[in-house]
């Protein structure tokens, strides 16, 4: 599951998902002037939903946009791959290191932020912060390695993250020079 070419693969998908959403979000990040459903912010699933994503509001808008990475991640077992615990785990570990990878690409390729807006004081959906980073970030990044480490996946996860951080990296350099042709 954490191979060479995995990692590549979904890194592309990474940045689709997150150019797709550029399309529809703009600079107005978290569905914010999106006309999707929103419950009211007293609702158990709000509460619930802000509890665990750091108080971030729960939209229609985000409930399918982080569904369908689960229902692509599984798709090899609709494709006859045998079921197991480890592969389950495997897929939610990749799911985790997805979230982060896809919401920090969102950063890297809007033209209304870039990587130098990448501030708490620019980015009013990510509350909390630990240090450079939202603390979702260091969240999911630690679930997913915890997840893999459980399914036996250690050192093959960290060779995973690690081409992930260089794409990043080569991300960022070619954004840069993209966006400042933009403007």
């Amino acid at each position: 599951m954490f191979t060479a070419g995995y990692a590549v693969y979904l890194f592309v998908l990474f940045t689709v998902i997150a150019l797709l959403e550029i399309q529809i979000e703009g600079k107005d990040g978290w569905a914010k002037n999106l006309p999707c459903w929103r419950p009211k912010t007293d609702s158990l699933a709000a509460k619930v939903y802000a509890g665990i994503m750091s108080g971030k509001e729960l939209t229609g808008y985000h409930i399918f946009m982080f569904s369908l990475p689960l229902l692509i991640l599984h798709l090899p077992f609709i494709a006859g791959i045998k079921w197991t615990l480890a592969k389950e785990l495997q897929i939610v570990s990749v799911n985790y290191l997805f979230s982060v990878i896809w919401d920090f690409l969102w950063f890297v390729w809007n033209p209304y932020y870039g990587v130098e807006r990448f501030k708490p004081q620019f980015i009013s959906w990510h509350k909390k912060w630990l240090g450079p980073v939202p603390q979702d970030y260091l969240a999911g990044v630690g679930l997913s390695f915890i997840l893999a480490a459980i399914a036996g996946e250690k050192t093959e996860w960290a060779v995973f993250l690690a081409i992930e951080l260089l794409l990043i990296l080569f991300s960022v350099t070619m954004s840069a020079s993209y966006l400042k042709r933009k403007s």
